[in-house]
């Protein structure tokens, strides 16, 4: 807790709290110390017990709006009416710059005093004897850029008085730069520049010794008031980092699993999921990223925006599920995920790979056919790319669509030995997503969808439907014309009814730049538009890596139930986060 005294207020003492400690009349939170000690506490922070872990936090829905709208307004939302501007900085950071900014839970004011409940950071690792504990002048760099990050987040904020002061600044367990808490110095004006570099030089003291020369010369420049451009700095920064040369280091070669032997799932499961917390990656540990650019019709490659850092995997995690609907009898969706994940640590520092795959069919056709065509589908893939995908890259465009020629043969030749016709013959959609580090290759046939959700363009569908109405828009049509065709949502493709001669799966690569959601989704949860109208409330918390995936897709099944429910309801949530990568920019 941070206990900001108002002018001619004392620090709290046992007078102020009620017979059991309280500090707040709803009784929730209890200072640790007894409340008969007749010990003033200081205006240093406190430590406080949440009495109603179990209940709301108060700020959730605030900081709920401040999350999925960054740019959001205090003084004109009615939710920030009654919390303290000494709040404002925690919740408007949370977004993009967790955790190098403390999570607030509550804040209020007394007559005397404005109360800040932040998450207690005093036992982390002070930066000054982690620059000293860890000779490694690439993370000495890194820490240098993120604070100038934070330089530039904390100014709208009057926060920057908070680097200038040692105390506040702490590593994580994976020796990210983090806040301790905020200070505010109610001035309008940014702080110079100078002031950040006159910081450098007295805390880090000696320890500048190790720095690359011109790392060295710059801080002098900028403790002297000679420079006052930020990205000069940031630029000065990552150019250092690019002509650094670690010492040569002998690494064992790392080595995937026999790409011959057959994925370790139990035949046709429909959920493996291999979690990364054996790998101890805090999936907390991260910053949330720049932006994903995406061309206008949401199919093409997703463009790198201008950066000064590149960035790596942090995290990676996924979960499905399947329900049958409010309509249908039996279930005929099936769905795979299966998630590597390796980390290869050095003296230069820890690198997490990753290799995901993750198909959803949407079966159709005769009584339980299409069940029968969506769990050929999803093996048949599986297996073929178990067999065909063994370099440490993305298949190519011709191996995936080979797969995918693969699973409609597979369907086709069932379909024509039973010798069904029409509605008779089964078949099946499909979305499936393959994803090697921080690229994606994205492939779909028929109407199941897959959306991407990011902070800056939010949620944009990645794939274009195969159905008769999308063809007449495709071809110029206005979409309100096609759609009042009463074939307008006839497949044009799927798996199985046709020869390999009529199917052009659709695949398009890409890569991934900021922290990433991707929901894979039959057309029970994606009909009637209906993860557009909720993306506030199901989708946009998910991102976060606090929040739980099974639960997020528990949450999505139960709105489409409600909501639609005419159909089976399939989702696959794929959750990428990412953090700077300083040591890639030096080899």
């Amino acid at each position: 807790m941070i206990d900001i005294p108002k002018a001619g207020a004392g620090a709290i003492a046992p007078g102020d709290l009620d017979p059991d400690g309280y500090l707040d009349c709803d009784r929730r939170y209890r200072l640790m110390s007894p409340s008969d000690s007749q010990t003033s506490f200081g205006a240093t922070p406190l430590v406080v017990i949440d009495c109603q872990p179990a209940a709301d936090a108060p700020l959730q829905a605030l900081q709920s709006d401040w999350l999925e709208t960054p740019a959001l307004d205090p003084t004109e939302h009615p939710l920030a009416a009654t919390v303290p501007s000494e709040a404002y900085p925690y919740l408007a950071l949370q977004a993009d710059y967790f955790p190098a900014v403390p999570e607030l839970h509550h804040a209020w004011q007394t007559p005397q005093r404005t109360l800040l409940l932040i998450e207690d950071r005093s036992i982390w690792l002070p930066l000054a004897a982690g620059w000293a504990a860890i000779d490694d002048p690439l993370q000495h760099l890194q820490w240098l850029f993120e604070t100038t990050l934070l330089w530039q987040a904390l100014a709208p904020w009057q926060g920057q008085a908070t680097l200038l002061t040692p105390q506040r600044l702490a590593l994580n367990e994976h020796n990210l730069l983090c806040l301790t808490q905020i200070d505010q110095v109610p001035d309008p004006s940014p702080l110079p520049l100078e002031a950040l570099g006159q910081m450098w030089q007295s805390t880090l003291g000696t320890g500048q010794g190790n720095l690359p020369p011109k790392v060295q010369t710059l801080i002098g420049h900028l403790a002297e008031g000679r420079l006052s451009d930020i990205d000069q700095v940031q630029n000065t920064l990552a150019e250092a980092a690019q002509d650094y040369s670690p010492p040569a280091v002998d690494v064992a070669p790392t080595l995937w699993p026999n790409p011959d032997e057959e994925i370790t799932a139990s035949d046709l499961e429909p959920d493996l999921e291999l979690s990364a917390a054996d790998l101890d990656f805090e999936a907390d540990a991260v910053f949330d990223t720049q932006e994903l650019l995406d061309d206008d019709d949401g199919n093409g490659l997703m463009e790198t925006p201008t950066m000064v850092l590149p960035m790596k995997l942090a995290h990676l995690d996924d979960a499905g599920q399947s329900h049958v609907g409010q309509q249908r009898h039996h279930n005929e969706d099936w769905f795979f995920t299966q998630t590597q994940l390796q980390k290869v640590s050095s003296p230069q520092g820890n690198v997490l790979r990753s290799k995901g795959l993750y198909i959803l069919c949407d079966g159709m056709g005769g009584h339980a056919s299409g069940e029968v065509a969506s769990q050929l589908a999803v093996r048949t893939l599986r297996d073929y790319l178990t067999q065909h995908w063994s370099s440490d890259r993305l298949p190519d465009h011709d191996t995936l669509a080979k797969a995918v020629m693969t699973a409609n043969q597979t369907i086709f030749d069932i379909n024509q030995a039973n010798a069904t016709s029409g509605v008779g013959r089964m078949g099946t959609t499909l979305v499936m997503v393959l994803l090697h580090n921080l690229d994606i290759a994205v492939v779909h046939v028929g109407d199941s969808r897959i959306y991407s959700y990011n902070k800056r363009m939010g949620l944009r569908q990645l794939t274009l439907d195969h159905e008769v109405g999308q063809r007449e828009i495709n071809r110029g049509v206005e979409p309100a014309i096609a759609y009042a065709r009463p074939d307008a949502y006839q497949l044009t493709q799927a798996l199985g009814p046709r020869g390999e001669e009529d199917l052009v799966p659709s695949i398009v690569y890409h890569e991934l730049t900021e922290d990433t959601l991707l929901v894979l989704c039959s057309d029970g949860l994606s009909d009637n538009d209906l993860l557009e109208r909720h993306t506030d409330t199901h989708i946009a918390g998910l991102l976060s890596s606090k929040a739980n995936l099974e639960t997020g897709v528990a949450q999505l099944t139960d709105l489409a139930n409600e909501k639609n429910g005419h159909d089976n309801i399939t989702t696959i949530l794929v959750r990428v986060k990412l953090q700077p990568d300083m040591l890639s920019i030096t080899g």
